[in-house]
């Protein structure tokens, strides 16, 4: 038997389709796994502020790709889910969570309160922006976007004196010891589910189903549910 997965084509992502896979193996090693990549809208439109995006923008072309039969399983990071779930498709796992902390990255190992008047931060987000404002208004915010590894390697090259990431994201990718500093929940809030991830399946597809269900944590999935509804706050997870 062969399961074909779904993902968008960052290292990250294809990081977080590896971490599926061999969850899956574990549970299945009779079925062989195949992972294809996609670009999205979002990794395609780079000149437009993530804000500006529409909702689906970094899992509309995996999804589509699930829904056309061309994968059996999709793979995404929770947090980039709409809120409204898309017609013929279920999130059969969530079967891990990281990190759901936000970290900053800067040069010269600065924390937040240690960069200096003016200098300038990389922001995706407006969430991210008004909780850097609160701490530190002197500081100059510009949008920044790219995979992970290339805004970490935008501070490298001057580009901004430092940005915020996902701390999940980083420490997936190997280069959580490039964190200067991790923020607690309280002080910048993350979004709903992050660090989380959520594991697609065609709503009638009772293979894909039963599968899935070999990998999922109820409890992690109960929980990542209940916080992007607006009944937990990541910090209670």
């Amino acid at each position: 038997m062969r399961l074909v997965v779904g993902t968008r084509g960052s290292p990250l992502a294809v990081r977080q389709a590896e971490i599926v896979c061999d969850l899956i193996r574990a549970v299945r090693p009779d079925i062989g796994i195949v992972v294809r990549t996609y670009e999205t809208s979002g990794d395609v439109r780079q000149d437009v502020p993530v804000s500006q995006l529409p909702p689906d923008a970094f899992t509309d072309r995996v999804e589509q790709a699930l829904l056309d039969s061309e994968v059996d399983v999709a793979v995404h990071s929770y947090k980039d889910l709409p809120e409204r779930a898309t017609e013929g498709l279920v999130i059969a796992a969530v079967p891990v969570r990281a990190d759901a902390r936000e970290a900053l990255v800067a040069r010269n190992g600065r924390k937040l309160a240690e960069l200096p008047p003016g200098a300038v931060v990389g922001i995706s987000s407006e969430r991210r922006a008004a909780a850097v404002r609160a701490q530190r208004p002197d500081l100059v915010l510009r949008p920044i976007r790219g995979a992970v590894d290339v805004r970490v390697a935008k501070v490298d090259a001057g580009q901004y004196d430092a940005t915020v990431l996902a701390a999940a994201g980083l420490d997936r990718l190997g280069l959580i010891d490039r964190v200067t500093e991790f923020f607690d929940v309280a002080v910048m809030p993350p979004t709903p589910g992050q660090g989380a991830l959520a594991v697609q399946c065609r709503a009638d597809d009772d293979l894909a189903l039963a599968i899935l269900g070999g990998i999922d944590d109820s409890a992690l999935h109960a929980s990542v549910d209940g916080e992007r509804s607006g009944h937990m706050s990541p910090a209670q997870t």
